[in-house]
């Protein structure tokens, strides 16, 4: 009996003990992580410049009415863009039907167009932690998922990540740091009044996508044919619709930001929002 009661004794404490350590302190990955953004942001110049009603008299007519509505005349161009968003919804995985909840740490540098991510879940209590990585050496990235602050689970290389990477944050920076639609990197050709194509390039890759204000609603979608992909069961990639959209704009500390974020699958037979955020902290810096 004696032994019996140690035995639990013994297995009630290493559960304790895991439970501490999956939930006090951060994991060496997000650490390295920190680091690496921390340093980047260091070695990032300031931009001293201020968005002008000459330039943005030159966006097309829906960005004009967008930058109009968000009243970004007259701010700070920052060259980062630091953002949480906290407790997001997102779709783990589509087959299965898993979805969780996340913070995503989303840093965005507009100098020499980057991005990268951290997010951090738990699936039945053990946390989850994932990349969104851009290695400008080898010009490749993806995504790297750990398991439990301690076990890689996998490093799922995309296709074309540098043109994915650009996409990207030309989306999200649209909306939380908008006078980046002001940058040299970004060439425009209006379609009419209430949308128009953005072409992006940098490092000799191009992509492109069409954005949309919805000037009665108060929304800016941006939706491109080349930013998403979907692995086929015999492993080859196909490139699917992907759109992110921004709405329920309101007063920020410089210029109006979005009060949600959303990010979605565009199939051809069905839309799958994968992302969704209502509550994140933005800082805008340099």
């Amino acid at each position: 009996m004696k032994t019996v009661i140690l035995i639990l004794c013994i297995i009630l404490l290493i559960i304790a003990g895991a439970m501490v350590f999956f939930h006090c302190g951060e994991s060496k990955y997000y650490k390295n992580f920190n680091a690496e953004m921390l340093a980047r942001a260091e070695n990032t110049e300031e931009n001293a410049s201020i968005c002008t009603e000459e330039e943005i008299s030159s966006l097309p007519r829906c960005l004009r009415d967008f930058c109009e509505f968000v009243q970004l005349k007259g701010t700070k161009k920052h060259a980062i863009t630091h953002c949480l968003f906290k407790h997001a919804d997102f779709v783990f995985n589509e087959k299965n039907g898993t979805n969780i909840q996340m913070d995503y740490d989303l840093w965005i540098f507009a100098d020499r167009p980057h991005r990268e991510a951290f997010c951090k879940s738990a699936i039945m209590g053990i946390p989850f932690e994932g990349i969104d990585y851009f290695d400008e050496t080898s010009r490749s990235g993806g995504m790297k998922g750990y398991l439990a602050k301690l076990f890689q689970l996998f490093d799922q290389t995309v296709p074309n990540m540098e043109r994915t990477m650009y996409l990207t944050l030309l989306a999200e920076n649209a909306m939380l740091n908008p006078s980046f639609l002001l940058s040299d990197h970004i060439t425009y050709e209006e379609i009419d009044e209430t949308t128009c194509k953005a072409t992006i390039t940098y490092n000799g890759v191009s992509g492109e996508g069409t954005f949309l204000y919805d000037k009665a609603n108060g929304i800016l979608r941006f939706e491109s044919s080349q930013r998403q992909t979907e692995q086929l069961e015999d492993g080859t990639f196909r490139y699917i619709g992907w759109r992110c959209e921004g709405g329920n704009f309101h007063n920020g500390t410089e210029f109006k930001v979005p009060s949600y974020c959303k990010v979605t699958k565009l199939y051809p037979d069905r839309e799958v929002v994968y992302f969704n955020a209502n509550e994140y902290e933005l800082v805008l810096e340099k």
